[in-house]
């Protein structure tokens, strides 16, 4: 398709399966992730793209890495906001939904030149998130379990999809986010919804199939989709009212342009 994509934590699972996708399609990837040797052997495997490594929970990387990604790419068609971790305390919210945040504000001269499709990867475990949208990087002793952290941010990164298409819409930016089902690997593992996820087969997921509505969301006519979506296996999947609640995505969005210092 002659895109340009960029997708972060592109050096292992959905993020290296959607790359390969594109990169099959005939688009330009930019691939962002932490670890440096998966990184290396994440673009050896995609000739012709290009590599940044950034470690999402230091936001002056991330600083560094949208400089360089705007140095590489004139116009970004994709971004695939797609980074993640499972972090106690306030370290979940920086690396999965602030520095995703910051990230695109800084590259947004790039996004809206390619009109783009922002694509979050999100999880049905923003059901019991317990976000402070007003100030998402106060200390809680909810967020000394993991798994709560992970899904406070992930209710994050559904609010900043609902409010980034509302702010964004007009620019000719359409972002959407996903639910990938539950991948099999040692994160999802140690998953309450991997658990529940037994009694469900279709939750399941390879990271090529996960990656397939990712790429949809890419791919698809943008009449066919809607603004500030929520998808999983290409149909619109509901969301807790805490994950949309426009009030809630405005505050957050404000609250985090505060912690990211713009």
């Amino acid at each position: 398709m002659n895109r340009t994509v960029v997708v972060t934590g592109a050096s292992a699972g959905i993020g290296l399966a959607a790359a390969r996708r594109f990169a099959a399609a005939g688009d330009r990837l930019v691939l962002l992730g932490r670890d440096e040797r998966r990184l290396a052997a994440a673009g050896a495997a995609i000739p012709g793209s290009t590599t940044i490594r950034a470690d999402f929970a230091d936001l002056g990387q991330v600083r560094a890495a949208a400089a360089a990604v705007a140095g590489a790419c004139e116009r970004i068609d994709v971004l695939a906001n797609n980074a993640g971790g499972l972090h106690r305390g306030p370290r979940a919210l920086v690396v999965n939904h602030l520095a995703g945040f910051l990230l695109a504000h800084l590259l947004l001269d790039r996004l809206v030149a390619g009109r783009a499709r922002i694509v979050t990867t999100a999880s049905l475990a923003e059901s019991w998130g317990v976000l402070d949208a007003d100030a998402p990087l106060r200390p809680s002793a909810w967020h000394r379990a993991r798994w709560l952290a992970y899904a406070s941010s992930k209710q994050a990164n559904l609010l900043f999809t609902a409010e980034a298409a509302r702010r964004w819409g007009p620019l000719g930016i359409l972002p959407t986010a996903f639910f990938p089902g539950l991948v099999r690997s040692r994160f999802a593992a140690s998953s309450p919804l991997f658990t529940l996820g037994k009694l469900v087969p279709v939750l399941f997921s390879s990271p090529d199939r996960a990656a397939d509505t990712l790429q949809w969301l890419a791919d698809a006519p943008a009449a066919q989709l809607v603004p500030g979506g929520y998808y999983f296996l290409r149909t619109l999947l509901p969301a807790t009212r805490r994950s949309t609640d426009p009030g809630r995505a405005a505050r957050l969005w404000e609250s985090s342009l505060a912690a990211v210092g713009l």
